[in-house]
């Protein structure tokens, strides 16, 4: 958690990552923020190649990067 609340940065596993959240624990936060459908297929849809990706949706921007060695790292923050 950070800015005092309003921003969340998850960081998930991946093959060289073993202390992260699994991808699990990532939907649950995602879910309890109401993330919409859409921003959850471009997050799973998402490679290396791609670079940061951004979506928003409600209150909430979010940027993520994937890397298969080191997992998705994910932050959403609170804009209203």
């Amino acid at each position: 958690m950070g800015d005092e609340g309003r921003s969340v940065t998850i960081q998930t596993t991946g093959e060289d990552s073993s202390y992260s959240a699994d991808v699990f624990e990532m939907m649950c936060v995602l879910q309890g923020l109401g993330v919409s459908d859409s921003i959850v297929s471009r997050m799973d849809s998402t490679r290396a190649l791609d670079g940061r990706q951004t979506g928003s949706w409600g209150v909430f921007d979010a940027s993520w990067g994937y890397h298969p060695d080191d997992g998705m790292n994910l932050v959403v923050e609170e804009v209203e």
